[in-house]
């Protein structure tokens, strides 16, 4: 799996990268790093030229592709994994897109849609469809929840330091507030199949669960524009999915008292209208600049993927027998 890639229109190697070909691989060095590249007999050719193509710059990808035929569906790829070392630049001449940042929440609403798409999945979901979620990991679920809704006030806290209008303060402000203490309704949850408060506080997350709280906490000190779109991967409502969850709860003999305030804490989030909060964001937002259009994208689209691969954990983890149910860990 990998994210998005066409962030470049016409990609180029920044100015002070050398590159040195030997038999079997090539060596790209930029300031104090050094990088490897494996070339396959097969496409030796196109990955020189293409590297020459990148130096020189000003060839769009479609047009990479069209003269590398070797190389056709992984220029993306490749062009994601060099920029991702901040080997390329963009040597596009179209003037700078500056936009409204409501305008943009916009287009981002699009973009997260077509990511979404392109996954083409949601695992757990479709696995209390068809029934292959036990009840293991119903549990699970609710518990690498409630390690997200724990850890959230501590999450949102650093969007509060930077300086920012009243409005975006006010509204940031209140959605904190509203946050608070909503860990209480899972311990009820999770009390009812027997994870108890002293079980709670040795609780060890999943890797991808504590990876997206991470991300959300990063997001908030260090780049408050993408903390602001993702609120809203984590407060958009779902009925459909809280359905199927209740019903394979119902199936399968797990309490109300399990699942009730699960969705307790959901119709909180739906009557304080959470789903909006990032929109209520970008519409205090004057101008955002292409560069940083793209760079929140990037980072969205990490997030939907990271958010992907949590699912597959609880279901990986909690379906094993003999799994660690909670994960405590002394």
């Amino acid at each position: 799996m990998t994210v998005t890639t066409d962030f470049f229109e016409k990609p180029r190697l920044r100015a002070n990268v050398s590159i040195q070909v030997n038999d079997a691989s090539c060596v790209l060095r930029y300031r104090e790093q050094e990088y490897e590249i494996e070339l396959a007999p097969e496409t030796r050719s196109d990955a020189l030229l293409l590297l020459e193509m990148l130096r020189a710059g000003g060839h769009s990808l479609d047009e990479l592709s069209r003269k590398l035929p070797s190389l056709a569906d992984e220029v993306g790829t490749i062009c994601r994994d060099l920029d991702r070392f901040s080997l390329l630049t963009e040597t596009s001449m179209k003037p700078v897109e500056a936009k409204r940042g409501s305008q943009f929440y916009r287009e981002l609403g699009r973009f997260i849609e077509r990511v979404k798409r392109r996954y083409n999945t949601r695992p757990y979901y479709q696995g209390l469809l068809s029934g292959t979620i036990g009840r293991e990991q119903l549990i699970g679920y609710a518990l690498e929840y409630y390690h997200i809704v724990r850890m959230c006030p501590g999450l949102l806290a650093p969007s509060l330091s930077h300086h920012e209008t009243r409005k975006t303060r006010e509204i940031l402000q209140g959605f904190f507030v509203s946050e608070l203490n909503h860990d209480v309704l899972l311990e009820r949850s999770l009390a009812a199949v027997g994870v108890g408060r002293s079980e709670l506080d040795r609780l060890v997350p999943l890797p991808m669960t504590f990876s997206v709280c991470c991300s959300l906490g990063v997001y908030a000190r260090l780049h408050p524009m993408t903390f602001k779109a993702a609120l809203f991967l984590f407060e958009e409502p779902d009925g459909d999915f809280n359905a199927a969850f209740k019903a394979r709860c119902d199936a399968l003999g797990l309490p109300k008292e399990f699942y009730g305030p699960i969705f307790e804490h959901a119709s909180i989030n739906e009557e304080g209208e959470h789903d909006h909060i990032s929109e209520l964001l970008f519409a205090d937002v004057p101008c955002i600049s292409e560069e940083e259009q793209h760079v929140v994208k990037r980072h969205i689209c990490i997030l939907v993927e990271s958010l992907l691969l949590m699912e597959r954990q609880i279901i990986d983890h909690y379906g094993k027998a003999g799994g660690t149910i909670p994960r405590c860990f002394d």
